[in-house]
């Protein structure tokens, strides 16, 4: 009987979507704590009527009980999750009972976690942009309820990338799941940073490091897309094993960009350190770096250290046989997804409807300097004057998308990267190019 109320459901929440993108603003009431009252506000992306029929599915879900819910998100995030967890309680409180629990947990992991055991992961939970695809095809992500507000609110690029067929299967959350340079202003200039060459001789001259997780295949496959290869889908064999596609790319093109990558780092031996991006920031606190590259959520603890020190810069060029290049990175995006197996799946699809509106983000973008995806936040006065994120907003346009990645394609782009590092190898354009073929050989057949 539950099976086919819960069928009935949704499929009513489906019907009434057409009618939910046609509403207006409005009324809502928000704040709180558990559902137990709180100060009345305006939630604007949702009209009286948008919450009522809402509070409709959720009470029918409820059926006079309790819904429960768990929520996954990286530890730093869990406070500020927490609190808005409560507003969506008390938004519903007059249609059920609902306890909601936010759990840190890590993003990089939480595919992982989901596909292992479904029935007892978080009903709603964020994750980044590659694993998006790994969670389709396990068959784990519900198809979201809210398609048209997913594709007005956001930025049409990072929509896209959790649509599937025709149906879209994830919120997006963050529009800045990437990395860029972060430096210390005290000790370098504007124009220190605007190449990887003046970079290493400014911090060489200043007797500080750089570093860069230069072994990591995250950062690793800057040294691959600056030289024109870039990452375009995933096709799947007969037995339905996906491979990496590539563009057009041209080997010599490809090789001589990596080829200048090892040059610049290792001719810098005592400068260059190949280091992670909470070792960047232990650098700054301990005054060993004047700059590292440094990731979204590396921006609010950089800041934190060096004050009004904190300076920030698109990656920098590098010369590749006399030309300064610009260099490209791989750039993600963070989301939110609803769990297939959710004991409540309409109470869950409104929750992460919630979680990723305007609203939330702008908070997050404040409080957690998390880069927002959606549009109306991107255009606020916080983030325009926000030198971090219009950096990694300008970053995004020389990157390739972090989405319809091949799990194959991370051990080898991690040992080209490593390779590249030690001064020991030989980084002859013929031994460089072998380890290019070599590492996209294995990316495709790994």
């Amino acid at each position: 009987m539950k099976t086919t109320k819960i069928l009935a459901l949704i499929l009513a929440v489906l019907m009434a979507v057409g009618c939910l993108a046609a509403c207006g603003g409005g009324t809502g009431n928000q704040g709180g704590n558990d559902g137990d009252g709180g100060e009345a506000g305006v939630f604007e992306p949702w009209s009286a009527e948008d919450i009522a029929q809402m509070g409709e599915w959720i009470k029918e879900e409820a059926a006079g009980g309790t819904i429960t819910l768990k929520v996954w998100q990286p530890d730093a995030a869990v406070a500020v999750f927490t609190e808005q967890t409560k507003r969506f309680i008390d938004i519903f409180k007059d249609y059920a009972t609902i306890k909601i629990e936010v759990v840190a947990q890590g993003e990089n992991d939480a595919a992982a976690q989901v596909i292992t055991d479904p029935t007892k992961a978080a009903d709603v939970f964020g994750c980044p942009s590659d694993q998006l695809i790994k969670l389709y095809d396990a068959n784990v992500l519900m198809d979201v309820y809210f398609p048209d507000q997913v594709t007005s609110m956001n930025k049409a690029e990072i929509a896209e990338i959790a649509k599937f067929g025709d149906k879209y299967y994830a919120y997006p959350e963050t529009g800045d799941n990437s990395y860029v340079l972060a430096y210390d202003k005290s000790l370098l200039t504007a124009d220190d940073v605007k190449s990887f060459e003046a970079l290493l001789a400014a911090c060489k001259a200043a007797d500080k490091k750089f570093l860069m997780d230069a072994g990591n295949s995250f950062f690793a496959c800057t040294f691959l897309y600056t030289g024109g290869l870039v990452t375009t889908g995933v096709e799947y064999d007969e037995e339905d094993n996906p491979h990496q596609v590539f563009n057009d790319y041209d080997i010599d093109q490809v090789t001589a960009s990596v080829k200048a990558f090892a040059d610049v780092f290792t001719s810098y031996a005592g400068t260059f350190e190949a280091n992670n991006t909470t070792a960047t920031v232990d650098g700054f606190k301990n005054g060993t770096i004047a700059a590292g590259v440094a990731g979204s959520w590396n921006v609010a603890q950089v800041k934190e250290v060096l004050g009004d020190n904190a300076g920030f810069a698109v990656l920098p060029t590098i010369n590749i046989n006399g030309t300064d290049t610009v260099t490209k990175n791989m750039f993600g995006y963070k989301y939110i997804g609803v769990n297939r197996q959710s004991k409540f799946p309409a109470t869950s699809q409104c929750l992460a409807y919630y979680l990723t509106n305007e609203e939330c983000q702008q908070e997050r973008a404040e409080q957690l300097e998390w880069g927002p995806a959606n549009l109306k936040v991107m255009e606020s006065d916080f983030v325009k004057n926000n030198e971090a994120m219009k950096v990694f907003i300008e970053q995004s346009n020389n990157s390739v998308p972090q989405a319809n990645l091949s799990q194959t394609f991370w051990n080898p782009v991690d040992a080209l990267g490593g390779y590249i590092i030690e001064a020991k190898n030989d980084h002859s354009t013929e031994a460089i190019k072998a380890q290019v073929e070599l590492c996209i050989a294995n990316i495709k057949d790994y």
